[in-house]
């Protein structure tokens, strides 16, 4: 008997697996307290991927400083994409741990360090807004539909500092979990 499929190569559990794999990510990063959005780009010629994400990480080691927290205790989520209008690469960056009380300053700061260092260039800081999740603001696309989901491909693409991921696993070693082991 022939199947009824006539893509049988294509497996359709796919895109529903990413999907799940999307909104894990997302309740994952929400759960942390982050601190600011900001969505840095370029001036002129947009640099190499390598040099891209050199500068991103020397201005949040310089964040760190103006914190006065050591860059190894920062919370950091990084995300690397191209503008769908013009094709233009820039960032979007969730920074939390910063133990600001004067978020009005840190935002203030955090312009200015990305402004010295490329140049100029331009950058949105935000205070983030814990009523939406973390991957929303990373990736756009937490709860997108298939199409989205292909676009941004964010799962596989977020560079994580080590102390999210100590973070995300002290949470879960806790039993505060959705699905976990709550005790």
């Amino acid at each position: 008997m022939a199947s009824r499929n006539p893509r049988k190569d294509k497996d359709w559990r796919e895109p529903i697996r990413r999907s799940e794999v999307a909104t894990d990510f997302g309740i994952s990063l929400a759960r942390i307290q982050w601190d600011i959005f900001a969505t840095p780009t370029f001036a002129g010629t947009v640099p190499k991927p390598q040099i891209a994400y050199g500068l991103a990480f020397r201005w949040l080691q310089e964040l760190a400083k103006k914190c006065g927290r050591p860059y190894n205790r920062l919370l950091i989520a990084l995300r690397g994409e191209e503008g769908e209008v013009y094709g233009r690469f820039h960032f979007h960056c969730l920074v939390g741990g910063t133990l600001t009380r004067n978020y009005h300053s840190l935002l203030h700061q955090a312009a200015w360090l990305w402004k010295v260092q490329t140049g100029g260039a331009r950058i949105d800081v935000r205070q983030y807004n814990r009523s939406l999740a973390g991957a929303d603001y990373v990736a756009k696309c937490l709860g997108a539909n298939a199409y989205e989901l292909n676009k941004y491909s964010f799962a596989n693409t977020v560079t994580l500092s080590a102390s999210v991921i100590r973070l995300i696993a002290g949470i879960d070693a806790s039993g505060d979990r959705r699905c976990g082991r709550d005790t």
